[in-house]
């Protein structure tokens, strides 16, 4: 499994207005993807956080190649602290209930 993160840190005042463009155009678009096992947003007191967890890197690399990422980068310009900050994983040990 691959698994790649996205941290934004908005401007308080448009946190929430940055969170609901991420979980429209992001969430949404990953609903479709091929190879998606699994996608968070994970909310802080100033930051939220992406989750994506895919079955092979190929799949989310075919997912960033669809512009949802751009089209996000776009409606939130000027709703951000600094540049969204993106984290790559391998998934070295995993256990679920």
């Amino acid at each position: 499994m691959y698994t790649a993160t996205m941290r934004y840190q908005p401007k308080p005042e448009h946190f929430e207005a940055a969170l609901d463009a991420w979980k429209r155009l992001v969430l949404e678009e990953a609903k479709k993807a091929e190879g998606l096992v699994r996608m968070q947003l994970l909310r802080g007191d100033n930051v939220f956080l992406a989750i994506g967890t895919w079955m092979e890197k190929s799949f989310a690399e075919t997912f960033m190649q669809t512009g949802v990422f751009k089209t996000l980068t776009q409606e939130i310009d000027g709703m951000l602290v600094e540049k969204p900050l993106p984290e790559l994983w391998k998934l070295d040990a995993f256990f679920q209930a």
